[in-house]
């Protein structure tokens, strides 16, 4: 996945770096000049201030690149009348990375009577040095100085770029643009009206407080989830994000704007630091989302090898003051985890990890975003406002993706909790309660009846001669035996009744709001039905017998002192002869027998 945001354009950044020191300059600068005046070389006619729209201006404009020594003013100026500037041909001139510096000449044509104002909008906010003139007469009258390599010069206005306000004469107003930087050099230029300007400033500060409030509800509500849940990958999701917000606050001019507008040396690494942070970030996440460590440990170590070599990396080209060798690490770093993310996707998916359909979904929409960002910024695709920000647009919808991939992770962990909760209270063969559950639901029962003083009885079962069945028929056989119990009482117990196998062999049932006759009437009645069902095996049929205990609460204190007494009649039972029923009389507190 390549990184969301406009990553892809800091990615050029880095690319450029390598491709200085791979090129001579002049040769790629002369291929991109080449390739621009082979796209117009008519001169423009520049552009009517009335009735101007807030479009792009540079197919109005003439552009040229400088060769040898910086032009001034006045040299650019006679160039441009000798006719060495050539027709853009489109609407936003792009000359690549490690370009030579591009001058641009507008004409703004007043044709009223009175002085009209404007607000121009150049370049981009990585540029490092802006130049503007403002030409009446052939002669400089105003000139104003921007970019990001010198912390004295105007500061950018977010991906609006750089703002110059001017009152245009009327008649004929030349505007000439100086623009360079070892980035890819974008050199978009509008001419807005103060309630055009206005508008766009605001549309812009919607635009991300609705990006920012957007991740940063998704990092609070993730922090509270692992705040509740202890869950690594909410946590490392939240880093996630918060390493974006920082990195696009980065990029776009705004951190330089607002947060170390005079230190031009951080500016020149922050960006590149951020960049491998941020992949960083996303491993982390990814590794503890996709459960790397438990399902592919190989891969979980790769992510951790990278993450380490990254960080060590940028960190050494920092010390060394390297902003060459730290763009071509951030490069390949982001290269990298771009492609170990969506591989990671594709391995997960593979193996049956459902939530990792959602993680794959948001990779590609990243990807294609910050594609179509990178090569409208770099080339390939024209450059637009929309093509610039569909990067952002991506991680908008990667970040919804990942969400739902978080919840949906975690609506199968909390019904693999339920599953692992019913399968502690219920006995794998028999899928009756255990020993557990039926005390813990019994309590309640007992609690009731105690209270109001209902009746209440409990039927104790132990199957007859069960080591005989296994050592005679196999302990499949005994299996069966004990299912077939389960079944018979699953047949004859009554709604509100609570039957559990108690342990081995044995088996208990509670009955509320029965008296002891009337228990002792269903025990005959699971006497007859147990003996009634063989269990048959290729060695033979079993007969299938049960001693049974019944007993009615009466002076007993708790649940246990009862169950203590229907065991005991159990084993009289038993003493009895095995196959019958014995039990305590409510009235007489005698043990009575039960018809075989």
């Amino acid at each position: 996945m390549l990184t969301p945001g406009r990553i892809a354009i800091f990615v050029l950044f880095c690319l450029r770096r390598a491709c200085v020191a791979a090129m001579r300059p002049a040769l790629a600068s002369g291929l991109l000049w080449f390739a621009l005046v082979s796209v117009s070389s008519v001169h423009a006619q520049g552009v009517v201030l009335d009735g101007l729209s807030s479009g792009m201006l540079g197919r109005a404009g003439t552009v040229m690149l400088e060769h040898g020594s910086a032009f001034s003013a006045e040299e650019a100026l006679a160039l441009q009348r000798q006719g060495a500037f050539k027709g853009a041909g489109v609407a936003v001139p792009k000359f690549g990375i490690g370009s030579q510096p591009v001058w641009f000449h507008l004409s703004v044509d007043n044709r009223g009577d009175r002085a009209v104002s404007r607000r121009l909008l150049a370049g981009v906010s990585w540029i490092e040095r802006l130049d503007v003139f403002i030409v009446r007469g052939g002669v400089p009258v105003s000139q104003w100085g921007a970019g990001d390599g010198d912390a004295s010069r105007r500061h950018p206005l977010g991906s609006l770029g750089y703002a110059f306000d001017h009152d245009f004469e009327p008649g004929i107003t030349e505007i000439l643009l100086r623009a360079e930087t070892a980035d890819p050099l974008v050199l978009p230029v509008r001419l807005l009206s103060p309630d055009a300007a206005t508008a766009a400033m605001r549309l812009q500060d919607y635009g991300y407080g609705m990006l920012y409030g957007f991740l940063l509800a998704l990092i609070a509500y993730n922090a509270m989830l692992y705040a509740g849940l202890r869950d690594s990958s909410h946590l490392n999701y939240a880093l996630y994000l918060a390493t974006f917000i920082l990195l696009n606050i980065s990029y776009s001019g705004r951190g330089y704007e607002w947060l170390w507008p005079e230190s031009v040396i951080f500016q020149q690494y922050v960006t590149l630091v951020l960049m491998v942070l941020f992949g960083c970030a996303g491993l982390r996440f990814a590794s503890s989302f996709l459960e790397l460590g438990r399902l592919h440990p190989q891969a979980e170590r790769g992510v951790r090898v990278l993450m380490w070599i990254g960080l060590g990396a940028i960190a050494l080209t920092v010390v060394m003051q390297s902003q060459a060798a730290a763009a071509v690490v951030a490069f390949v770093f982001v290269l990298a985890f771009s492609v170990l993310m969506v591989g990671l996707g594709v391995l997960s998916l593979r193996h049956g990890r459902r939530p990792a359909s959602y993680f794959l979904a948001g990779a590609v929409v990243a990807m294609a975003g910050a594609a179509v960002t990178a090569t409208s910024v770099w080339a390939g695709l024209p450059y637009s406002e929309a093509f610039f920000h569909a990067a952002e647009l991506g991680m908008v919808v990667e970040g919804s993706l990942l969400a739902l991939a978080l919840a949906y992770r975690m609506r199968l962990v909390q019904a693999a909790r339920t599953e692992a909760e019913h399968l502690s209270r219920i006995d794998p063969l028999t899928g009756l309660l255990n020993r557990r559950a039926f005390l813990g639901l019994a309590e309640g029962v007992w609690s009731t009846a105690a209270r109001k003083g209902r009746p209440l009885s409990i039927i104790l079962i132990d199957l007859d001669h069960f080591k005989a069945i296994n050592d005679t028929y196999g302990h499949e056989t005994g299996d069966r035996a004990l299912m077939a119990v389960a079944g018979a009482l699953n047949r004859n117990c009554r709604r509100g009744d609570i039957s559990a196998r108690w342990g081995g062999e044995e088996f208990i049932l509670l009955l509320p709001e029965t008296s002891a006759e009337q228990a002792r009437t269903m025990a005959v009645r699971l006497l007859s039905d147990i003996r009634s069902m063989p269990v048959s095996d290729q060695a033979g049929a079993a007969c299938l017998s049960a001693s049974l205990g019944v007993v009615e609460r009466r002076k007993h204190e708790v649940l246990e002192a009862l169950i203590r007494e229907a065991d005991g009649c159990m084993y009289e039972a038993k003493r009895a002869g095995r196959g019958c029923v014995r039990g305590v009389s409510d009235a007489r507190g005698d043990t009575a027998l039960a018809a075989d």
